[in-house]
């Protein structure tokens, strides 16, 4: 009984823990939106902005860019989380040290430092000697986006894959299939809820990008602006209802891409159950 009333009571700290939390994100949101459509001004702004031709433009280009970026990064994040969970040795602890470098390095630190790469180094010129422009370009945006999300991806696709059962795949192997087989048929299955997860938060890391962007690609109106760059511009010359109407349409777009993801990822998990009866 003791032990009942004390796991009760771990319960509900906890549960007021989560609470308070879930309440203080929910009353910044609710804030905001009040913010832009309880006043004349904000209404005024939020019609502007959504009308907005450069305004327009940052949308589609953060919507495209953040979404290749997010494809590619997973595609780097499944394989890079595989082998450092599954490698041993001094060069995978070397590796596992370098994927945590865009995380733990200051965003624009990290800018500033790819744009050194580019301009100071041979690698710029040997990129563009084969048609490859990344600075000032909205291809830049791309490369940043991928470079840094997939950092968080590969980090917690591998915490995925340390918790997997080896002996999964290693039946599978047993039964005759090959090391690619087992991979694609057994184990990248099992954790497939994990992956479309990996991708929803590699997507919204992508699109909530600012300060390696604005360094390494610049922020050219109707070419290079994304969203992030927008509401900031929009901030410093004191139009905070326009920068809150980006910032809603921010959330807009990554609660959507959210909720169709779970729906596709439910979807995936019925018919798999379906196949399997």
């Amino acid at each position: 009984m003791r032990k009942t009333r004390s796991f009760d009571v771990l319960h509900s700290a906890f549960g007021g823990i989560l609470a308070l939390y879930a309440l203080f994100i929910g009353g910044v949101i609710l804030v905001d939106f009040l913010l832009v459509s309880g006043t004349d001004l904000g209404r005024r702004q939020f019609t502007e902005s959504i009308t907005d031709p450069d305004v327009l433009h940052a949308v589609w280009l953060s919507v495209w860019t953040s979404s290749v970026a997010a494809a590619i990064a997973l595609a780097i994040a499944i394989p890079a989380g595989y082998l450092l969970s599954r490698g041993r040795g001094p060069l995978i602890r070397v590796m596992d040290a370098l994927v945590d470098v865009p995380i733990i390095l200051p965003p624009l630190l990290f800018g500033i430092s790819l744009l050194v790469l580019f301009q100071r180094s041979a690698v710029g010129p040997m990129l563009e000697a084969i048609g490859l422009k990344f600075v000032h370009e909205p291809s830049g945006i791309v490369l940043v986006q991928v470079l840094i999300a997939a950092a968080y991806g590969t980090r917690m696709l591998k915490g995925t894959f340390d918790g997997l059962d080896p002996r999964l795949p290693a039946v599978a192997r047993t039964l005759g299939c090959t090391a690619g087989a087992a991979f694609f048929r057994v184990t990248l299955p099992t954790v497939r809820n994990h992956v479309v997860a990996a991708f929803v938060i590699i997507w919204a890391r992508a699109l909530a990008l600012y300060g390696p962007v604005i360094a390494f690609v610049g922020s050219t109106a109707g070419y290079t602006e994304v969203m992030p760059v927008r509401m900031y511009l929009e901030m410093s010359i004191g139009r905070l209802e326009a920068a809150l109407a980006i910032a809603l349409m921010m959330i807009v777009l990554a609660g959507g891409v959210l909720v169709l993801v779970k729906w596709v990822g439910g979807r995936s998990d019925q018919t798999v159950r379906m196949t399997q009866v």
